[in-house]
């Protein structure tokens, strides 16, 4: 059974990469988590891909243990860096506004250097983030590692509650 469900997820992503995105890629009963809206370099036109969880598990994973302004003590984040699902697009310029469930927003360029430590966060401390703990994805650094993730810019962009992003390329 899991040698089928890992074959599935291989065959997708071959397919998405082959046949660009425009549909749920996984699991038909695996509730959306993440939607993102990809505009062309000529902004005439824009492909939706959804992700599930199953499609952002199937991506290549990160985990950091840090500690965050809005929680208490350290806490373990595993998910998905931005810059593997920018590369997994062959996104390498423009801007992405990341949008929360409640329609707060943030824009960050795509070549940013503190691009290169925001993960998107599905796991804290091994579970699923629900929205009531900031979920279903959050937008984190490892605040702990680099003095550079600690500056207003950055928390203001470790956006929580996150469902959707808008790559302008």
């Amino acid at each position: 059974m899991f040698r089928v469900s890992l074959l599935a997820c291989v065959i997708s992503i071959v397919l998405l990469t082959v046949s660009g995105p425009a549909r749920p890629v996984f699991a038909e009963g695996d509730p959306v988590l993440l939607t993102l809206e990809i505009t062309a370099q000529d902004g005439a036109a824009s492909d939706v891909v959804t992700l599930t969880g199953t499609d952002l598990r199937a991506l290549p994973t990160i985990s950091f243990t840090t500690r965050t302004n809005w929680t208490s003590g350290a806490k373990t984040f595993t998910g998905v860096a931005l810059q593997t699902l920018l590369d997994r697009f062959d996104v390498t310029g423009g801007e992405i506004e990341l949008i929360a469930i409640n329609e707060y927003s943030v824009i960050l360029p795509v070549d940013d250097p503190t691009n290169d430590g925001a993960m998107l966060a599905y796991l804290m401390d091994g579970n699923p983030m629900t929205p009531r703990d900031k979920g279903p994805i959050w937008m984190v650094y490892n605040y702990d590692a680099d003095r550079k993730y600690r500056t207003e810019t950055v928390f203001s962009r470790s956006i929580w509650q996150l469902d959707r992003i808008i790559i302008s390329r």
